[in-house]
């Protein structure tokens, strides 16, 4: 089997160990569920468990209710992890089938398939290489030690520590780390497989492409790289769920107010649209190019054309009746024009706005009702009312 009838990115490290530890079933749906089952049972069921042994033990019965109230918690393990996961069971075969159709839609050269397999190859090893997974391990609990060590023990909530603030209680050690390094552990992954697809995209855009700058496309054929960014959106929702638990508790627990704080939702969704648009616009030299060669190329075709139409049709010596308009002359002409307006009218740059607009509603929908417990309805359904009438 050739490197372009395989997956670009290989199933992780982790997910193979749990294969063949007959944890997860070979089929996709069961073994997604099973995976969020273990990862909220590894990261929020034992922090429930030592929570409520601590609250039994310290006769602190609060702290069980400081546990459940915690919105940041149960949105981070409750939520954004099963969507990180299911997530690449949603974008990974998408990503496949959009570097497959690099090859299906022949715009690779012959030249370059051999180049383009080496890059398919070596995007797999960089999907699942032993050293990328241990660099991120590293990262991940060197991040852990670090929010422990910086981060004022105020900032924590009560159930995170027993006794003296400077004392981590049983859920706060699980939490470090498990379940913190957990959840780092999958957005980073998730970094790196965009850092990883980016690298591919560069190394395509640096192949010799058939790229038709007359393509419908308005994009020389390259359109589905710029629809690509739209199925990061679970990932958009996962980000911005993370966001919003930590925000809900400000608001909740230490009074405050989303309306004069609106910085955070919109910087969560620029920060979205920023990592996720960003990978088609590797191919911004090589489209520039080909609008280049395109405007030069399809301009003297149609400045020829056009000399002969006129040079035929706009003499003092040509009529014009009924049947002159039923020439092909009149047609052709119209259709080559056609063709170079889309010349003209190529985007240089893969930007899709509604990829753009759908991550950033992604990221924000988690804010949403947090600002529905702060903001009346008579004024919600006033603003309604207002946009309709």
């Amino acid at each position: 089997m050739s490197e372009t009838e395989q997956s670009i990115f290989e199933e992780p490290k982790h997910v193979r160990v749990l294969r063949r530890l007959r944890l997860i079933k070979p089929e996709h749906r069961a073994q997604a569920l099973r995976r969020v089952l273990l990862a909220v049972g590894i990261a929020w069921i034992p922090l429930a468990l030592l929570c409520a042994a601590q609250s039994l033990l310290s006769g602190h019965e609060e702290l069980v209710l400081v546990f459940l109230t915690d919105v940041a918690v149960h949105a981070r393990f409750l939520l954004a992890v099963p969507i990180l996961i299911l997530s690449e069971y949603i974008i990974l075969p998408r990503l496949d089938f959009t570097a497959h159709h690099f090859v299906t839609s022949r715009i690779i050269d012959d030249s370059d398939r051999q180049r383009f397999e080496d890059a398919i190859h070596s995007t797999r090893q960089l999907s699942v290489g032993i050293w990328p997974s241990a660099g991120m391990t590293i990262v991940v609990y060197a991040i852990a030690i670090a929010i422990a060590v910086t981060v004022s023990p105020n900032l924590f909530p009560a159930w995170y520590y027993s006794g003296p603030a400077s004392r981590l209680s049983l859920a706060g050690w699980w939490h470090m780390l498990v379940s913190l390094p957990l959840l780092l552990g999958l957005l980073l992954s998730w970094v790196w497989r965009v850092g990883v697809w980016i690298r591919f995209l560069r190394q395509v855009a640096h192949m010799n492409l058939h790229l038709i700058a007359s393509h419908p496309d308005k994009a020389a054929g390259l359109q589905f790289v710029a629809f690509s960014p739209r199925m990061f959106a679970s990932l958009a929702l996962a980000i911005g769920i993370i966001a919003a638990g930590t925000f809900a508790n400000e608001v909740f627990h230490f009074g405050l107010n989303p309306t004069d704080h609106p910085a955070t939702p919109i910087v969560t969704a620029i920060i979205v649209v920023v990592i996720f648009i960003s990978p088609p616009l590797v191919f911004g030299r090589t489209l520039l190019m080909t609008w280049r060669r395109g405007v030069f190329e399809y301009g003297a075709l149609a400045s020829r054309l056009g000399m002969q139409f006129e040079n035929k049709w706009l003499v003092p010596e040509s009529t014009v009746d009924g049947e002159s308009l039923e020439k092909p002359d009149f047609s052709s002409t119209t259709d080559l024009y056609s063709v170079v307006a889309n010349v003209y009218a190529m985007r240089p740059v893969l930007f899709d706005p509604r990829a753009a607009i759908s991550l950033a509603v992604a990221a924000l929908v988690p804010f949403a009702p947090i600002w529905l417990t702060v903001i009346p309805a008579k004024v919600i359904l006033g603003q309604l009312l207002k946009l309709v009438v």
